[in-house]
């Protein structure tokens, strides 16, 4: 499969001509009148359009379907667990179409062109650990442009009041755990005393009840190593990386192998030491070269040229079951009608609920509604050739004591070397994250990007301890999640359970996505292609 050919370099000067010839366009203002006249105009052409397409799409579509009697499959969202399952299903010899209420696939992982650049604008990497984001990616013949990080360390910020502290995170840890107790770098971010209690757990007996019983990673952090490991260590990684809280996750999906290690050498520490001896300071994630939304591209192209049927801004409203139809499903949108033999129903929680629900008994309903989780991705490319030096490393995670709104930054070029390479000398792109899962952040639920990034420049100050200015910004960017899921606790587990227990007595329904599968594209993926493992011959 050819690549698409990236320019590796664009200058500031050719960024900031760009930006001055956008500015020079705009200066030229129509009346109000005609502004609105134009963009009701626009609108009723743009709708025209739409309905037009939508017609010839229906047209090829009843055409094909006359001509090729295999099963239909029709998968509703085209995100990455939309897109895997339609490309096993094609594989194992059904029709497919997938259909997108959005105007782009991928879901969760976007690109965003930036002063020049073309950025991830969500999932900028994968977990390396279990092979199989490695192994789907060789599938795709991604495997040669995975990219491994720049080994730079993880930082973290703690304060109060107006006072930061920046110290690098253990060397050796998991989740913010320290496989290494009695040392300075722990000792510097929670105190010696703090750091006695922490090595309380090399010789504290471990439980055999914890062998088998649910954990959450916050109880087993807070028994094995106190409270100020938790709070100061734990709490800032997980917030960082999954937008929620440690009690909210269990152990096993947080740290897959952490449980069984913690009993065999009878530690917390020590289990984290052997998990992570082999690991290097980022070798646990990669990437891909040209960012992750190449993934996106290849799947994409590949589906297309399968013969999948790939269709953008198409919303599905419902799905109608006939059990002793030929085909007995009807997934309806845009005043459109599509029979199926099968359904994969691949959007966030609640519309998936909403298209599950009405095709279940109502004792069998699934409770659709979620707790608040509005998270936003603010990006920065800024010309400041201070950070050359990767003063807080490859990223830094923030305390809530902190005086900071963002809870981590990702400093982008100094962690990946290709991307270092694209932006040339002195110009840095930073990532800064907004918001937790269950909790009401407003300059996030504001919806007002100009302060969001106007916060994100504040607080990338602060966090990198490098002074930076509105005139420093070559370009901004804001990415938006309505529909982020923590990794699975107790009330995942059990909604996941009543999910399965519905779809084992409807036949020919499959519900795929993170939500269900957990944080991650590991678990995203794997959900997703065990969901649909069924020929269709």
């Amino acid at each position: 499969m050819q690549r698409q050919k990236v320019h590796r370099y664009v200058s500031k000067d050719q960024r900031s001509e760009n930006v001055a010839e956008a500015s020079t366009r705009a200066e030229t203002p129509k009346a109000r009148r005609v502004i609105a006249s134009d963009a009701a105009a626009h609108a009723l052409r743009l709708l025209e359009k739409v309905r037009s397409a939508t017609e010839a799409q229906a047209h090829k579509r009843a055409a094909k379907d006359a001509a090729d009697p295999a099963p239909h499959a029709v998968v509703i969202g085209g995100g990455v667990a939309g897109l895997v399952a339609a490309r096993d299903l094609r594989q194992t010899g059904h029709r497919v179409t997938v259909l997108e209420a959005a105007d782009g696939f991928g879901g969760c992982v976007r690109r965003a062109e930036v002063a020049g650049l073309q950025l991830d604008a969500g999932a900028e990497s994968f977990a390396v650990r279990g092979g199989t984001v490695g192994s789907y990616l060789d599938e795709l013949d991604l495997s040669g442009s995975i990219a491994a990080t720049s080994g730079a360390s993880a930082w973290l910020i703690q304060g109060e009041g107006e006072k930061i502290l920046a110290n690098p995170l253990p060397a050796t840890s998991l989740m913010g755990i320290p496989g290494h107790v009695r040392t300075d770098e722990v000792r510097h971010l929670i105190g010696r005393a703090a750091t006695v209690r922490a090595a309380a757990d090399l010789i504290t007996p471990m439980s055999k009840k914890w062998a088998t019983e649910p954990l959450s990673l916050a109880e087993v952090v807070r028994s094995r190593m106190g409270q100020a490991v938790l709070d100061e260590l734990v709490a800032p990684v997980v917030n960082g990386v999954y937008s929620t809280d440690p009690a909210q996750i269990d152990i096993d999906a947080a740290a897959p192998g952490l449980r069984a290690a913690m009993q065999s050498t009878g530690s917390l520490a020590r289990a984290v030491a052997q998990l992570q001896s082999s690991a290097p300071a980022g070798s646990r994630v990669a990437g891909l070269d040209g960012g992750m939304y190449t993934m996106i591209e290849a799947l994409a192209g590949q589906l297309q040229a399968a013969g999948v049927s790939l269709v953008r801004n198409s919303p599905v409203t419902a799905i109608s079951r006939q059990p002793q139809a030929e085909q007995p499903y009807t997934v309806h949108t845009l005043g459109q009608e599509l029979k199926a033999d099968r359904v994969v129903i691949a959007t966030p929680a609640e519309p998936a609920l909403g298209l599950l629900n009405p095709l279940l008994p109502a004792d069998q309903q699934i409770e659709g509604r979620s707790e608040a989780n509005a998270i936003a991705l603010a990006t920065l490319v800024v010309d400041k050739p201070e950070l050359d030096e990767a003063p807080r490393g490859s990223g830094v995670l923030v305390s809530r004591g902190a005086p900071l709104v963002a809870k981590a930054l990702t400093h982008a070029t100094a962690k990946w070397p290709w991307l270092a390479e694209q932006a040339g000398p002195g110009t840095h792109v930073v990532r800064l994250s907004f918001g937790r899962i269950g909790e009401h952040e407003p300059i996030v639920e504001s919806g007002d990007d100009a302060q969001l990034i106007a916060q994100a420049v504040k607080d990338a100050s602060k966090i990198l301890g490098v002074q930076l200015q509105q005139e420093d910004v070559l370009g901004s960017a804001v990415s938006r999640f309505n529909d982020m899921v923590p990794l699975q606790g107790g009330a995942a587990a059990q909604r996941r359970a009543q999910v399965q227990q519905a779809l084992d007595d409807l036949d020919g329904v499959d519900v795929v996505g993170a939500w269900l599968a957990g944080t991650g594209l590991a678990r995203v993926i794997a959900q997703a292609r065990r969901a649909v493992a069924i020929s269709a011959r």
